[in-house]
């Protein structure tokens, strides 16, 4: 809740002047033209954060250093400065706030920067208590989210003197198309269709789609590392039942599948059992070529053995050879030379040089010559053994050919073995198959868990997306304007405006009011005069007030209407000559009946709401009008006294 206990304008000198007003009351600023009467909404707006200071040029912007408010708030008061722009600046970040349980107003003095209009922003939002609430565009719409700030709740608070008696534009602000669709975007949630509840719907709402993302990749990742691995089974499985190797079901779950494969690659495949003087003689020769095949594999071990062997003697021996060649340099040497003498001079060396001497080099050299020579004597041998060894597997290898001959011939020979053989053997090619697969198939995680969270999840987004879809809101936005409805059409019916015999409703798409007659639905633009436009503003803005008063709802609690006597004569301005004067008292008595219901409003709801009128009448023979005066601006008395300083 936020009310204002006083607007105070300080001047460059360090002087302020204070405009106190009265919360829960309807507040009059009564004065003549160019007085700075309609300036106020400006200041206030200004005060609020708005980027721009909409003040005219000339007395008022010069002649102020600061303007400040003083607030109610539902938890006490609160002082808010702002700094008027250098120049020709459009706005100052410079910004005062100060909070308290009662506060005087400040002096010029105590004013510095504590804030800027962020903080000042974040800081109202506080007090009037905006949640963060985002306004989904619908699908298909490019303009973004929008979130409800405090700068759209003060839409339905301010009617300024060219926007009161509009036919075509209701709201503050809203002959701007984007204006307009903030309104209609940040509607619902003022009136309250967009509650708490929904709100954190709209927040979990997100979480979930989150969660739900999150479990979708993990599967997806897993689904991966599996690749087509499932596909790949279940063609190995239906290869296996061909065989006789399994039975499983085609519903059986991956894990299930995998297990079987793994089963089949461990077990040993078992022969079929075929009757007969055959059977015998196919398995001992079936035994035979199982002897052929290991005595193969024998005899090629060794083979590999020796030729490895005959390459290090013939590696070593070259090794030796050219060992012999380095050492030869030494016969350039005297053959008389002492073991220790150098060389080359033939001088003694130390007994405990650790150099070789000559002999012992010249020994070294007939070693490993004789080695060398060794190894050279021994290869013919080497080769003659490998192809010895070679001889052996040229005549096992004719064994197994004349072993496979028979086996062909005695398949050929029996039917029933030779299908017994050719299942042992498509067996034998899909366990392969399937070792295989199972070799190399990743291990695939349990998602179980995962797949029934994300079930749950998908059922929870439902349910979510229910409470917080447009139908749910439409609904609820719905219920609150027929409720505001019934207050408006009350209110035009008091005041007598044209078609209050009709029922009355805010349209939201359209920003307007229309009249639901039995013909057709007319909008306000359609409604001739201008008495009806003020009227309707009027009548509109304070059962939006009301309801939001009454709901507790986040927008500030007063109500500033500008200039609403100009579609009239001004009842107490001197009367001029060719002037009816019955036309002067109906305006004067339209003026009073908009007054009166004002009062009235304001009364019924029990200050829960304050309403700020600057205008030109002075009704003096209305009590009611008259205590509701703050101030009087005529004979010199201005919002920015003349005698003030102005800046450059």
């Amino acid at each position: 809740m936020i009310q204002i206990r006083a607007i105070v304008a300080y001047s460059h000198d360090g002087r302020h002047r204070v405009l106190p007003l009265k919360p829960g009351k309807v507040n009059i600023i009564s004065g003549d033209s160019r007085t700075g009467k309609s300036a106020i909404l400006g200041v206030l707006d200004y005060c609020f954060g708005s980027s721009v200071l909409d003040v005219p040029e000339g007395i008022i912007r010069r002649g102020a250093a600061w303007f400040g408010l003083l607030l109610q708030t539902t938890h006490g008061q609160a002082f808010i400065a702002r700094k008027l722009p250098a120049g020709n600046g459009k706005s100052s970040e410079t910004v005062f706030i100060k909070i308290g349980q009662s506060l005087d107003i400040p002096h010029a003095s105590e004013l510095r920067q504590t804030t800027n209009s962020d903080g000042l922003s974040a800081m109202l939002a506080s007090w009037v208590g905006i949640t963060d609430y985002l306004h989904e565009p619908p699908a298909g719409h490019s303009r973004p989210p929008l979130s409800a700030t405090f700068n759209h709740a003060l839409t339905f608070c301010f009617q300024s003197q060219n926007e009161i008696g509009q036919k075509a534009v209701l709201f503050h602000g809203a002959s701007d198309r984007f204006v307009a669709q903030a309104i209609k975007d940040t509607l619902p949630y003022f009136l309250g269709a967009v509650t708490d509840e929904y709100i954190q719907n709209q927040q979990r709402l997100k979480q979930v789609r989150a969660e739900i993302r999150r479990l979708e990749k993990r599967l997806a990742e897993a689904s991966a590392i599996v690749g087509d691995g499932v596909s790949r089974a279940d063609t190995l499985l239906a290869e296996a039942k061909s065989v006789g190797l399994t039975d499983l079901s085609d519903s059986a779950s991956w894990a299930e599948k995998v297990e079987v494969l793994k089963r089949i690659q461990n077990a040993p495949i078992a022969r079929p059992v075929v009757e007969g003087g055959e059977q015998a003689e196919f398995d001992r020769l079936t035994r035979k070529r199982t002897e052929l095949l290991q005595a193969q594999s024998g005899i090629q071990a060794a083979i590999d053995r020796a030729r490895a062997f005959e390459g290090n003697s013939r590696g070593f021996a070259t090794e030796a050879a050219e060992h012999v060649a380095r050492l030869d340099a030494i016969s350039v040497f005297e053959p008389s030379a002492q073991d220790h003498a150098c060389p080359l001079c033939l001088q003694d060396l130390p007994e405990a040089s650790a150099t070789p001497s000559i002999g012992e080099l010249r020994t070294a050299k007939d070693a490993i010559g004789e080695r060398g020579g060794a190894m050279d004597s021994a290869t013919p041998r080497i080769e003659s053994a490998i192809v010895e060894i070679e001889q052996k597997l040229i005549l096992n290898r004719r064994e197994l050919e004349e072993n496979r001959e028979l086996l062909n011939s005695i398949k050929r020979s029996s039917e029933r073995l030779q299908l017994a053989s050719d299942t042992e053997a498509r067996r034998a090619l899909v366990v392969g198959r399937i070792s295989l697969y199972v070799e190399n198939i990743p291990e695939m995680p349990d998602v179980s868990e995962q797949r029934s969270k994300l079930a749950k999840l998908r059922q929870q987004e439902l349910e979510l997306y229910e409470a917080v879809s447009a139908d749910a809101i439409q609904e609820r936005l719905e219920s609150c304007l027929s409720n505001v409805n019934r207050s408006l059409s009350d209110y035009a019916e008091r005041v007598d405006l044209e078609y209050s015999d009709s029922p009355l409703r805010l349209d939201p798409r359209a920003l307007t009011i229309v009249a639901d007659t039995p013909n057709r639905p007319i909008p306000m633009r359609e409604i001739g005069s201008g008495e009806n436009h003020v009227g309707y503003h009027i009548v509109a803005h304070l059962a939006l007030h009301k309801w939001f008063a009454e709901r507790k709802r986040p927008v500030p609690s007063f109500l500033l209407l500008d200039q609403l006597s100009q579609a009239h004569f001004s009842p107490d301005a001197e009367r001029r000559e060719n002037v009816d004067p019955t036309k002067i008292d109906t305006d004067r008595k339209a003026v009073k009946a908009l007054y009166k219901l004002i009062f009235d409003v304001i009364e019924e709801e029990e200050g829960s709401f304050q309403i700020i009128i600057t205008d030109h009448p002075d009704f003096s023979d209305d009590p009611r009008f008259q205590a509701a005066v703050r101030e009087r601006w005529r004979k010199g008395v201005k919002l920015i006294p003349q005698d003030w300083p102005q800046s450059p």
